[in-house]
């Protein structure tokens, strides 16, 4: 309580920190040759174990970040920055800033880094054997076709009247901004909107992800979980690009808040910049977004990122390069000829081969196949796509699944499991060994129960798989108790669930 009272003191006083070079020169440069400088702001998050329920913890932090943005906000000239975004639990605040507003923030005690709002872009462009690989097209054979489930897709948004998307959507937002300040690229013109419309897709992007995950099949391919519900909030705008990282962080504040029994969220994007290893601590807005995935982390929420699709063998973008978000990298998922594609050339193709585009470090946690796959597309139709961005919702669908099969299992453990597959493969560019996504694998590990063998004459139980597909030890079939019916998850402790159509 002393600290506090003393920081409190220092900065009503105007008194500068000891810490100095909070301020990066990146954004000193812009401010100084623009005028004004987008930034994210990153505060010092005090008390941050202090003692008591996960509720009233969560609402003492809510009110202790509010009280610290108010004070540094209090101390800056009304005339040198714009307010663009404020996080009810993320310590950051975003503003446009002129050069000498940044330099009080320099000297405040309470302010402890700063850094220009990065773009980014959503990593695939329009171009299906990438589900059988992946082995996400089992899920619903043993039961686990998202009943109970919901996931949130970060992105374009989707097209709300797509006949196999329409009923699953159960909430929409929007936080697109323009670089610019004024106006914004949400469906109303504005940097902000929410309920019903606010996630209408202007690009296809995000509409071919979310179909990858949800679809119902009825138009194109099924989807991995067509009887999950679906959160759309669209970041990214008719180009496939966001201008702000902080839009991102927006957009994950908003599910913690709103949506706070999201089982796994798909972030099919990633900034300009890429990063070796970790980047938890690389700039202020990836500080903001890490908080911002560590409070879904806790309230039992997986969060995966596609790793980018800028062919480098040593970095990732962000968010996948975050120590607690699962990067996915993309594989072919067919046998061709020699193509070019996302600006490298293969000189061929096969499946579980790492592509040319795909972005991979040491931290990368797996490859999924995600060159090319057909999914629900714009104005009701069928799209084609490929990149690391479609890798991505297969792993985030299979995470999703994981807790259908096993409703106990932490995020933690369900990403864990999810890279302890049998299935590996060799990136022959770096030599590096990486997991290879198989989801009725990772589904074993968590619910054995559910792939016990019982006798059925000489066929398995799931439609269209032939017996000599897999081995007889393994062939998975529903359990006999409860056979035909997926698991009920336990209803959430946390209220009625919203519907916004």
């Amino acid at each position: 309580m002393k600290k506090l009272v003393v920081m409190v003191c220092l900065l009503l006083a105007g008194m500068p920190a000891l810490a100095m070079d909070k301020v990066s020169l990146q954004a000193k440069q812009v401010a100084q040759q623009q005028g004004r400088a987008r930034v994210v702001v990153l505060l010092e998050d005090v008390e941050r174990n202090a003692p008591g329920t996960l509720r009233h913890m969560t609402v003492a932090k809510e009110e202790r970040l509010r009280r610290q943005g108010d004070a540094v906000l209090g101390v800056l000239p009304a005339a040198g920055y714009t307010l663009h975004r404020r996080f009810a639990r993320v310590p950051a605040l975003v503003i446009e800033a002129d050069a000498p507003t940044l330099a009080r923030l320099e000297s405040n005690v309470w302010v402890r880094k700063v850094d220009v709002d990065r773009g980014g872009t959503g990593g695939a462009v329009a171009a299906d054997e990438s589900a059988v690989l992946n082995r996400v097209d089992l899920l619903q054979g043993v039961g686990l076709d998202g009943n109970g489930i919901k996931v949130a897709v970060v992105d374009t948004g989707v097209d709300t009247d797509h006949p196999d998307l329409a009923p699953r959507v159960v909430g929409q937002q929007c936080f697109c901004s323009h670089i610019s300040g004024s106006g914004g690229c949400c469906p109303n013109g504005q940097a902000t909107q929410s309920g019903a419309g606010a996630a209408e897709d202007d690009h296809g992007h995000g509409t071919n992800v979310g179909g990858i995950m949800v679809g119902a099949g009825h138009v194109a391919p099924r989807g991995a979980l067509p009887a999950a519900q679906l959160v759309a909030i669209k970041v990214m705008d008719g180009g496939n690009g966001f201008c702000c990282t902080s839009d991102v962080v927006a957009a994950l504040d908003w599910i913690a808040t709103q949506h706070p029994d999201t089982d796994v969220v798909n972030l099919s994007l990633g900034t300009w910049d890429l990063f070796a290893g970790a980047c938890d601590a690389s700039a202020s807005y990836l500080t903001a977004l890490k908080s911002a995935v560590d409070t879904l982390n806790a309230q039992g929420t997986v969060v995966v990122a596609s790793s980018g699709n800028q062919g480098d063998l040593q970095r990732m973008a962000a968010p996948a390069c975050l120590s607690n978000v699962l990067g996915v990298a993309a594989t072919w998922d067919m046998t061709a000829e020699s193509t070019t594609f996302l600006g490298c050339t293969e000189a061929s193709r096969s499946p579980r081969q790492p592509t040319c585009f795909s972005n991979r470090s040491t931290t990368t946690a797996l490859f999924a196949a995600g060159a090319f796959v057909r999914s629900a597309g714009l104005n009701g139709g069928i799209s084609s796509y490929g990149g690391t961005s479609q890798a991505a919702p297969m792993v985030a669908a299979c995470a999703a699944a994981l807790h259908q099969a096993a409703p106990l299992a932490t995020p933690a453990q369900r990403m864990a499991v999810l890279q302890l597959s049998p299935s590996r493969l060799t990136d022959p560019a770096t030599g590096r060994h990486y997991p290879f996504l198989d989801c009725v694998d990772a589904a074993k590990l968590l619910d054995p129960a559910r792939f016990l063998v019982r006798m059925n004459g000489s066929q398995p139980l799931i439609p269209g798989r032939a017996e000599s597909a897999l081995p007889a030890a393994t062939i998975p079939v529903l359990r006999v108790a409860d056979e035909g019916r997926a698991p009920q998850r336990p209803r959430s402790a946390r209220g009625p669930r919203s519907i916004e159509r």
